[in-house]
């Protein structure tokens, strides 16, 4: 290959997200097969030349590769487990449908070294394809950021895996650790994306019932790094934490204590006081359970989004607060920059240990440390340590509410599937550090959390927390409230208010047009005329103008984007073949979805009109 395509080839790396330092890596020697065409022989780790291509013909491997793929009939996603020199991605990627993609998962950095110096690297880097060389951490950290997308996660419904007979020989164990990791990574997508509009609408309402409170509290930028190389230690509830809760005193005042607020209790007994206590949950059960009648020590400061009950504010009306914002939701990022013109965000997660180790991240803190935070029950199905009041005892047996995880010490642990989706976000996000601090997991049991490094808490104290560290509340200022940013929410809500009312009109009026295409087109009859097909495919379309006003509004995109994702993802697997009953099945898939979207505008105009209405009311009262 002359110079200027291997340049060539460099910078089309760098638009896949790749610096030169890939083209660094040995090279292999190229063979010609009987065909004529460029082909590799890898040498396995016990001492095997295997062919990456055949040597005798091409196009009959890739036939035997793609006879039990069914590509093409479908818009599908396609994980390619191999690079090689690139000739099963060519045929793959002139099959599949114009909207499917392409993810080239390549983890021997030699192979993708020898094919940027020996191939045209445009001939595969174009359209819809992705590529993910390296190591585990690397590959599933980049696969987490590519895939939440409107245009990609549908296509995970119709996931494909494409794997030549070579790389199953080489890496036939390998391949099936990582196939299972990544569908571990695509699930905790689809949970993140959540699918309970009312648990959205209820998040909406509680952050603007506590946007006084918000606006109040300093924002947490004042605390950015200010914890630089100080340990810090993130309290959760899991049943480990009776091994070793009573060491923590000796941590008092030498290291950041911040606790999941299931621990308020336990810590009390204990006489531990938290410098910081950490909230998420939207519902009634954690301010009934954690918070009412508790007496919280003024000194702990509340870390937390707004989203949850305002009672808990209540409680907690005399103490400092943090209040953060949940970067990625679209809600808390309104807030952020429309109406504070601040940056609180942090990525939270969808637990309160979540929220404490981006908080602990965010203002510099190394290490961290874990206790408590099992992600799984005990052997014996015991949820969560003696003193925390919903502790429980599952039976585990035949449970299809149960999974299972390794723990410490390599033992399978029975869990829930949301603690298993906490476990593959920390894990996610350690790798995306990439080394920067160490993360200790002093849990002294539960589920093994990947990039950890496993210490008792009193070897931990011992090494780390040996000198005096400044309590939270004493860097923490007292908030202000500011008039011109109330004024500013009120005209923000008006105008949230407006945006969902033309969603609304819109829905109502898609909806009456499927209705009357299924009563006067559609039904009873056997077959579909030309002229049917094409009044109803009018009518789909016509779904693009309520489509467009909720994908154009952050807000109304987060609230719908369950009902979205799981419609595109039904009509994705459905095919591309244009049957009588698959058309037939759009019109419903069509019309559940247009349906959630009139009573999600509902539900959520109500409660705005609602909160607008306190709001002006306070607003009057202040001037």
């Amino acid at each position: 290959m002359d110079n200027q395509q291997l340049l060539l080839n460099i910078e089309l790396l760098k638009k896949h997200g790749y610096d030169e330092s890939l083209i660094h890596h040995p090279t292999l020697d190229i063979e010609k097969n009987n065909q004529g065409y460029d082909n590799l022989r890898y040498e396995t780790e016990d001492g095997k030349k295997v062919y990456l291509h055949s040597q005798y013909n091409l196009q009959r491997e890739w036939q035997m590769v793609e006879k039990d793929l069914d590509i093409g009939s479908k818009d599908a996603a396609y994980i390619v487990y191999g690079l090689g020199l690139g000739h099963h991605i060519k045929e793959l990627k002139r099959k599949i449908s114009s909207r499917s993609y392409i993810y080239v998962i390549e983890k021997n950095l030699d192979i993708v070294s020898t094919y940027m110096h020996t191939q045209n690297f445009s001939e595969i880097a174009t359209g819809n394809i992705f590529f993910f060389f390296g190591s585990d951490e690397e590959i599933l950290t980049r696969i987490s950021e590519k895939i939440f997308a409107f245009n990609i996660m549908p296509l995970f419904g119709n996931l494909t895996n494409v794997i030549l007979p070579s790389y199953r020989q080489i890496y036939g164990e390998w391949i099936h650790t990582i196939q299972k990791k990544i569908l571990d990574t695509i699930r905790h997508a689809y949970f993140m994306l959540g699918n309970d509009m009312e648990d959205t609408i209820i998040g909406i309402k509680n952050n603007l019932e506590n946007i006084n409170v918000l606006l109040e509290s300093p924002s947490i930028e004042l605390l950015k790094n200010a914890y630089s190389n100080l340990p810090l230690i993130i309290v959760a509830a899991g049943p480990s934490l009776d091994k070793n809760i009573h060491e923590l005193k000796n941590a008092q005042g030498k290291a950041l204590i911040i606790a999941t607020d299931a621990v308020l209790s336990t810590l009390k007994k204990h006489g531990v006081v938290p410098d910081g206590v950490v909230s998420i949950e939207r519902i009634l059960l954690t301010y009934e359970k954690f918070y009412k009648d508790k007496e919280i020590h003024p000194k702990t400061v509340f870390i937390g989004p707004p989203v949850v009950r305002p009672e808990i504010f209540s409680v907690m009306k005399n103490h400092k607060k943090l209040i953060c914002l949940k970067q990625g939701e679209k809600i808390n990022e309104w807030i952020n920059n429309d109406i504070l013109g601040e940056d609180r965000l942090l990525p939270m997660g969808t637990s309160c240990a979540h929220i404490a180790f981006s908080f602990a991240r965010y203002i510099g803190a190394n290490p961290i440390i874990f206790i408590g935070q099992d992600l799984a029950y005990t052997k014996d199905g015991i949820t969560h340590s003696n003193d925390v009041e919903i502790k429980d005892k599952i039976d585990a047996t035949g449970n299809q509410q149960i999974t299972f995880v390794k723990g410490i010490d390599g033992e399978m642990l029975p869990t829930s599937h949301a603690f298993k989706q906490f476990l593959t976000w920390f894990e996610l996000e350690i790798m995306k550090d990439k080394g920067i601090r160490e993360y200790i997991d002093a849990t002294e049991g539960g589920a093994y959390i990947a990039g950890t490094n496993l210490m008792t808490l009193k070897e931990a104290i011992e090494r780390y927390c040996d000198k005096k560290v400044t309590p939270l509340h004493e860097k923490v200022p007292k908030g202000e409230g500011l008039q011109e940013k109330y004024d500013k929410a009120v005209a923000e809500v008006e105008k949230l208010i407006e945006s969902f009312e033309r969603i609304q009109e819109e829905s109502n009026r898609q909806i009456l047009r499927l209705d009357k295409l299924q009563t006067k087109v559609i039904r009873d009859k056997k077959a579909l005329s030309i002229k049917d097909k094409e009044r109803i495919y009018k009518v789909l379309n016509q779904a693009k103008k309520v489509e467009d006003l909720i994908l154009g509004h952050d807000i109304a995109r987060t609230l719908f984007q369950a009902p979205l994702m799981m419609a595109a993802t039904k009509v994705r697997m459905l095919g591309n073949e244009a049957t009588d009953e698959i058309i037939k099945e759009n019109v419903t898939i069509q019309k559940k979805m247009i349906a959630s979207f009139i009573v999600g505008c509902h539900s959520v105009l109500r409660a705005l009109i609602d909160i607008l209405q306190k709001m002006k009311e306070e607003q009057e009262v202040d001037r």
